[in-house]
C-alpha cells in the first residue's frame, strides 16, 4: 500500500485543535438561508414548489452542503444521499472507459436518469459524473420513484437533476489548489454578472490495492497515475436565454496480475462534452436544446489488436419544449420532447459493436387539480414513439399523484408512476450476442405514500414504497471458453421498502441529520427470487458553524448487501470529516479526511474498492 506521509492521528489532532481555537461568533446570513427545512423543488413536477407541497420523495443537496461536506465531484454528492447505492470502480465514481460509474436509486441498477439543468447525461445507460465540477453546482435534486411520465426513458428508479449556478453580482476571480496523498488539482473560477468560467487540472496517484484480491476478484488489479483537464462555462446571454458548456478529457492506466503474471495492461482515454441552450420567459414557456458527447478509447498493450473491447463513441441531441398554464387554482403543464442517440463501437463490427442509432418523439401533459383547499390530485400522461436501427416501440406512461395538507406544516402524499427503458444502444448489435436472440424493454410501476412534517427547527420525512418492474436488463454469465458476455433480460424485479429522515437545526451553530432506509431489492433470474442490492441504507451527519469556521462529520452505510459469485458483499462504512476555515475574507483553507475508519469499502459487487483512509487540503484565494 502507498506510504502515507501524514497520519490519521496527526491530521485529526490538528483538526480538533483548529475546531476549538478558530472561528468568530456569527453565521453568515446567506448560509442560514440555505438551512431551510422546506426548500424549493423544480424536478418533481417540472415547476417550482416547496418540498412540503411536492407529492414525491425528493432529496435536496444545497450549495452550502456541498461545500460543508467536502464532496469531491458530482458523483460524490449524489452517492452520499439516502436511497442511493451508486456503482463506481474506485474513489468517487472512478471510471475505466466503459467500466463506468452510474447512479442507482433504491437498488435498481441502470435505471436512473441523470440530468444537468434538464439535459440528459445518460449514454448507453451510464451517467458518469466526473465531468461536472462541484464549483459550478447550485444544488442537486434526487427524485425517487418512477418518473417516466415527465421525463421519458431511463427514469425507472428515479431522476437526478444537477442544477448549476447562475451568474450574479460583481466580478470575481478565484484560484484554488488541492494536495492530498492520492489526489491533487489546481484551477480557477472567474465570474461576472453575465458568466461563470472555470478550468482545472486534476491528478490521481497510483494505487496498487484497488480491488479485494483474491477474495473479491480472481485478478489482482492495480491503478496507474491518471490526469484530467476540465473547462466549463455558464453564461446568461439575455434575461431569458442561458448557455451551459462542460468539457473534460483525461487518461488513466489500469492493469491486473493473475497467477503472478501480468494479465491486463490498459490505457484509457476519455473525452466528454455537454452543452445546452435554454430559453425561459415569465409566461411559463421553457425551451431547451442539448448535446451530450462521450468518447472512450484506449490501448491494450498485451493484445496484438491494441483495441479495448469497450472502446466507443456516443452522442445524443435533445429538444424539449414546455408550457405552463395557471387555470384558476389549477395548473397544466404540456410539452414535447425529441431525442436522437448515436453509438459506434471503435473496434468495428468484427471486434465489438456495429453502429446503432435511435430516435424518440414524445408528448407529455400533467394536470394538477385543486379538489379542495387541502387536497389536490395530479394526473400525468406521456406518449412516446421510439424507432431506430434495431428497435421500434410505442409506449404510454400514466402517473397519478395526490397531496393532502393535513395542516400548514404537515402533508401526506401518494405517487404512482410508470417507468420504461429500452435496451442500451449497442446491446442489440454486439457480435457476442447469439443469432436470433432478442431484447425486451423494461417496464414497471412504483407505488409510494409518505408523510412530511415541519416543526420550528426540525423536519421529518417517512415513506413506504413498492417497485414492480418487468424484464430487468443485465448481463449474461461469461462464456467459459471465450470469456465473453452480452446484455440480456435477466428477469422481473421488485423492491418493497421504507425510508425515514430527520433533520434538526439545533441553533445558529449546530445542525444534524439522520436517515435510514430498509428495502428488499430482488430479481427473479429464472432460478427464483434472489437479492439484487443492499437492503440497509443509512446516512448521518452533524455540522458545526461558528463565524469563519465550518466543520462537519458525515457517515454513509450500506448493509446487508447482495451475494455475488462466492461471497456476501461486505458492508460499506464511510466516515468523512471536512473542515473549512476563512483565514481572511479572501482566503480559505479546507481539510477533508475521507474513510476515517479505514474500512475496506466495496465500490461495487465486483471487488473494486474505494480508497483507504485518505486526505486532501485545499487552499482558495479570491481576488
Amino acid at each position: 500500500m502507498k506510504k502515507r506521509t501524514l497520519t490519521k492521528g496527526m491530521l485529526m489532532t490538528a483538526l480538533v485543535c483548529g475546531f476549538v481555537q478558530w472561528g468568530g461568533t456569527a453565521v453568515h446570513a446567506e448560509e442560514l438561508q440555505e438551512f431551510t427545512l422546506d426548500p424549493m423543488v423544480v424536478t418533481a413536477q417540472r415547476m417550482e414548489t416547496s418540498d412540503l407541497k411536492t407529492p414525491a420523495n425528493v432529496e435536496i443537496v444545497t450549495e452550502k452542503e456541498i461545500k460543508d461536506f467536502g464532496y469531491k465531484n458530482a458523483f460524490d454528492v449524489i452517492d452520499n444521499q439516502l436511497g442511493v447505492t451508486s456503482n463506481g470502480y474506485g474513489d468517487a465514481g472512478q471510471d475505466f472507459g466503459m467500466s463506468s460509474g452510474r447512479t442507482i436509486i433504491r437498488g435498481y441498477d441502470r435505471g436512473t436518469l441523470v440530468m444537468v439543468d434538464g439535459i440528459p447525461m445518460n449514454l448507453k445507460n451510464y451517467n458518469s459524473l466526473a465531468g461536472i465540477p462541484v464549483d459550478m453546482i447550485k444544488k442537486v435534486e434526487v427524485l425517487k420513484g418512477a418518473a417516466g411520465t415527465l421525463y421519458g426513458a431511463e427514469a425507472m428508479g428515479g431522476v437526478v437533476n444537477i442544477i448549476t449556478k447562475r451568474p450574479q453580482g460583481a466580478s470575481q476571480f478565484k484560484v484554488k489548489g488541492t494536495y492530498g496523498n492520492y489526489y491533487k488539482d489546481y484551477g480557477f473560477v472567474y465570474s461576472t454578472d453575465k458568466m461563470i468560467i472555470s478550468a482545472s487540472k486534476e491528478h490521481n496517484d497510483s494505487y496498487d490495492d484497488c480491488n479485494d484480491y483474491p477474495k473479491g476478484s480472481a485478478y489482482d488489479w492495480f491503478l496507474g497515475k491518471g490526469q484530467s483537464t476540465k473547462a466549463n462555462i455558464i453564461a446568461d446571454l439575455s434575461d431569458e436565454l442561458s448557455f451551459n458548456g462542460f468539457y473534460q478529457t483525461g487518461k488513466v492506466k489500469r492493469g491486473a496480475y493473475k497467477n503472478n503474471n501480468l494479465s491486463n495492461d490498459y490505457s484509457y482515454e476519455d473525452t466528454r462534452a455537454l452543452a445546452g441552450l435554454t430559453y425561459k420567459n415569465d409566461d411559463g414557456f421553457i425551451a431547451t436544446v442539448g448535446y451530450n458527447y462521450r468518447k472512450c478509447d484506449g490501448e491494450d498493450y498485451l493484445n496484438s489488436t491494441g483495441i479495448i473491447s469497450g472502446a466507443c463513441e456516443m452522442n445524443s441531441q435533445i429538444v424539449d419544449i414546455q408550457k405552463n398554464w395557471e387555470v384558476g387554482k389549477d395548473n397544466i403543464i404540456a410539452g414535447y420532447s425529441y431525442k436522437r442517440e448515436n453509438f459506434e463501437g471503435l473496434g468495428g463490427e468484427s471486434y465489438g459493436y456495429a453502429e446503432d442509432k435511435r430516435h424518440s418523439n414524445s408528448l407529455y401533459v400533467s394536470y394538477d387539480k385543486k379538489i379542495t383547499d387541502k387536497f389536490s390530485v395530479t394526473f400525468g400522461l406521456r406518449g412516446e414513439k421510439v424507432s431506430g436501427t434495431y428497435v421500434d416501440e410505442e409506449i404510454f406512461n400514466p402517473q397519478l399523484q395526490t397531496l393532502y395538507m393535513i395542516n400548514d406544516d404537515t402533508s401526506w402524499f401518494t405517487n404512482i408512476g410508470r417507468g420504461f427503458q429500452t435496451p442500451a444502444l449497442g446491446s442489440y448489435s454486439s457480435k457476442k450476442r447469439p443469432a436470433g436472440d432478442t431484447l425486451s424493454p423494461e417496464v414497471g410501476w412504483t407505488y409510494e405514500t409518505g408523510i412530511k412534517k415541519l416543526f420550528d427547527d426540525k423536519s421529518i420525512k417517512f415513506s413506504v414504497y413498492h417497485m414492480d418492474f418487468k424484464d430487468k436488463l443485465g448481463w449474461s454469465e461469461k462464456d467459459p471458453l471465450t470469456n465473453e458476455q452480452f446484455a440480456i433480460n435477466k428477469g422481473d424485479y421488485k423492491n418493497t421498502g421504507v425510508e425515514f429522515e430527520y433533520k434538526h437545526i439545533v441553533d445558529d451553530n449546530w445542525s444534524y441529520l439522520l436517515g435510514v432506509g430498509y428495502g428488499n431489492p430482488e430479481i427473479n433470474d429464472g432460478s427464483g427470487w434472489i437479492q439484487d442490492n443492499a437492503r440497509i441504507d443509512g446516512v448521518a451527519s452533524v455540522t458545526y458553524t461558528n463565524g469563519s469556521l465550518t466543520s462537519s462529520l458525515q457517515y454513509k452505510h450500506l448493509g446487508d448487501r447482495e451475494y455475488y459469485k462466492t461471497q456476501d458483499i461486505p458492508d460499506r462504512k464511510r466516515l468523512t470529516w471536512n473542515t473549512s476555515y476563512d483565514i481572511t475574507k479572501n482566503d480559505n483553507i479546507t481539510v477533508t479526511l475521507n474513510n476515517l475508519l479505514d474500512h475496506k469499502n466495496y465500490a461495487n459487487r465486483y471487488g473494486n474498492l474505494d480508497l483507504p483512509f485518505n486526505w486532501r487540503v485545499m487552499y482558495t484565494h479570491t481576488f
